[in-house]
């Protein structure tokens, strides 16, 4: 997910309260006093809910402040600025190299990071994937070794999944199932027999390395006219993989370095009042399986104050909630 701005102080944390059994019994031992003194001085303002089977999570619903349909949120429309010559009236979609695991009763997806593709590598797939693609009107583009961009009429309004809803997880339930898709599946199909003997390959799998066996696409939907309308955010995705797993250690530890890290540098901004307006104060969304919860500066009153101390939440109850 790209970063907006790193200046910005708005930082959203998905998996803050995973489904997992093992995370969440995890909430109990929290110790977080960034994270309590944020939530402690700052004004909770608005709760975005979501469900589980949406093609977009609540983190990049937050980020474009939920201003397009599920599954269509212009990601790469967005990087198509990045190209030395982007097509304004295109329509585009992110491909992501990934690693595909046939199991006995689903499809699961490598997390495809941890393929550590390189730029040569990466330029030498899309060559050989480019012609099949092109024959049903769709153009790739070298955007980096993990990322490229695709272009082309077939991707008008087709919902897609994002690659977080499938990253390290199982890939079926996300598989587009519209007639508009059958192009999309029938490609993917042809890429794993393409990519089986591919020299790349070869050369990754002699080293010990996963291969690349297919793609993903996501991040399709058309920008609108006029400055795009998404926030200057940080999504912070590191409780992300430890969630996924349910490991309760890992995601705790997780939690302990946002809280030490991000979050402290984000609880310094309390502590400047020309800084303290809604537009430039510290501003935190969390983002958990059926919930967004952003929390953002606002005037308060000495009796709006006491009566916000007298109410505190605990912490492992906000969290539970969601």
């Amino acid at each position: 997910m790209p970063v907006r701005d790193n200046r910005a102080m708005h930082l959203v944390i998905p998996f803050a309260a995973p489904p997992g059994p093992a995370c969440q019994a995890a909430l109990a031992d929290l110790q977080l006093p960034h994270l309590v003194a944020l939530l402690n001085a700052l004004t909770p303002v608005e709760a975005l809910p979501g469900q589980d089977h949406d093609l977009s999570p609540l983190a990049e619903r937050i980020v474009s402040q939920n201003a397009f349909a599920d599954g269509l949120i212009p990601w790469a429309a967005l990087r198509a600025a990045d190209l030395a010559e982007p097509d304004p009236q295109a329509a585009w979609g992110l491909i992501t190299p990934c690693h595909l695991i046939v199991h006995a009763d689903h499809i699961a997806m490598h997390d495809p990071a941890e393929l550590r593709l390189e730029g040569a590598e990466s330029r030498a797939l899309l060559q050989a994937m480019a012609p099949y693609f092109l024959e049903d009107g769709l153009v790739l583009h070298f955007l980096q070794a993990d990322t490229w961009l695709v272009q082309g009429e077939a991707l008008g309004q087709l919902p897609t999944a994002s690659l977080e809803r499938v990253r390290g997880q199982k890939v079926d339930p996300w598989m587009p199932g519209t007639a508009a898709a059958r192009v999309l599946r029938r490609l993917q199909n042809e890429m794993q027999m393409l990519l089986y003997t591919h020299p790349i390959n070869d050369a990754r799998a002699a080293r010990g390395q996963r291969t690349v066996n297919s793609f993903w696409l996501s991040g399709t939907g058309d920008l609108p006219p006029g400055p795009p309308p998404f926030l200057q955010a940080t999504i912070v995705d590191t409780l992300q993989a430890p969630a996924l797993r349910d490991d309760r250690l890992a995601w705790a530890e997780a939690w302990q370095s946002l809280d030490s890290g991000p979050l402290a540098r984000l609880a310094q901004g309390l502590e400047h009042p020309n800084r303290s307006s809604i537009d430039t104060g510290p501003t935190l969304t969390l983002c958990g399986p059926q919930c967004a919860r952003t929390w953002r500066p606002q005037p308060r009153s000495l009796l709006r104050r006491i009566g916000s101390a007298l109410r505190k939440t605990p912490l492992t109850a906000l969290l539970t909630d969601l």
